[in-house]
């Protein structure tokens, strides 16, 4: 290179030292860029290489698409989609509050418990009333049972110790009891010969004590409500005076002392804390079945006494 410089005029000293000076400057220049660059990674992206075709047609598409997606989702938002997610949360759960009420529909409440049991209550008596509905069948004992169904009520055992005048005989009573007025559907004695026992896991079955070829089944809506039942009747079943079977060397009861005499009904006052629980009105003859067989007998039987000469 010496050797070259020295075979140049003086003018072309002055150029060449010239494009060297041009190439330092330019040097230190792109020197300066990396180094302030490599302070800000932005501003050295945008000075990459320009974008081929095929990257421009995907980013294009790719705008395209995006922006018809977010039109889409703006649409169906504007038509309601948190309202439909709404709706549908809604339905969802007043599904869910109509199987709860569905099932607190099938047992009987507390209120109604006490409903049933003061209705049927009386003195010298035990009253169990079961805690959920039961529907009532009635078959025969062929080989082919056909079960009917007959009435929807309240399971309700009754026990009459027999130490009253009204009801001498000892005896378990079992009664189907209607729904909100507690009167009584259905009701048989169980004696020896019932048969009473637990044929599924919520359906019990008995002989009718009228006439034993004929059965009865309770299908209950609450295996627990009905397991208590069992209990209950299998701890009454369990005491041979109450289900009409003689005790061997069983002796009279010797006479006690004579009673006192009972006081005057002039001596007796009026009921005290009185607590009206059951209500039936005529317009309630839609609503229950016993109503409406009771109230077209009266009303039969009033027409008839009209009818009759004088």
């Amino acid at each position: 290179m010496f050797a070259i410089k020295n075979l140049l005029p003086a003018n072309d000293h002055l150029l060449l030292k010239l494009i060297h000076h041009d190439r330092h400057l330019l040097q230190q220049q792109r020197r300066m860029k990396t180094s302030q660059y490599a302070s800000c990674p932005q501003l050295e992206e945008e000075q990459k290489d320009p974008p081929t075709l095929e990257e421009q047609g995907i980013h294009q598409l790719t705008i395209k698409y995006d922006s018809y997606q977010g039109l889409l989702r703006r649409r169906v938002s504007s038509v309601g989609e948190s309202d439909v997610t709404t709706s549908d949360e809604t339905s969802a759960s007043g599904g869910t509050e109509e199987e709860s009420d569905g099932q607190d529909r099938l047992q009987v409440t507390e209120r109604e418990r006490l409903q049933v049991e003061t209705f049927f209550k009386g003195l010298k008596t035990q009253v169990f009333v079961c805690g959920s509905l039961a529907n009532l069948y009635l078959g025969s004992t062929s080989n082919d049972v056909q079960w009917e169904l007959s009435h929807t009520g309240i399971p309700v055992v009754i026990l009459d110790t027999g130490e009253t005048r009204s009801r001498r005989r000892r005896r378990i009573q079992l009664l189907l009891a209607e729904r909100g007025t507690c009167f009584t559907l259905w009701q048989d004695t169980i004696d020896n010969l019932s048969s009473y026992r637990v044929a599924g896991e919520a359906f019990h079955t008995l002989h009718m004590s009228v006439d034993h070829s004929r059965l009865a089944g309770l299908s209950f809506d609450c295996p627990g409500s009905a397991a208590d039942l069992w209990t209950h009747l299998e701890r009454l079943m369990a005491d041979p005076h109450n289900i009409s079977l003689s005790v061997p060397g069983r002796r009279k009861p010797k006479r006690g002392p004579k009673p006192a005499s009972l006081p005057n009904k002039s001596q007796i006052s009026q009921p005290c804390c009185f607590q009206h629980i059951t209500s039936v009105e005529a317009g309630d003859k839609d609503r229950y079945i016993s109503l409406r067989s009771l109230v077209s007998v009266v009303r039969e039987s009033t027409v008839d006494k009209q009818a009759s000469p004088l």
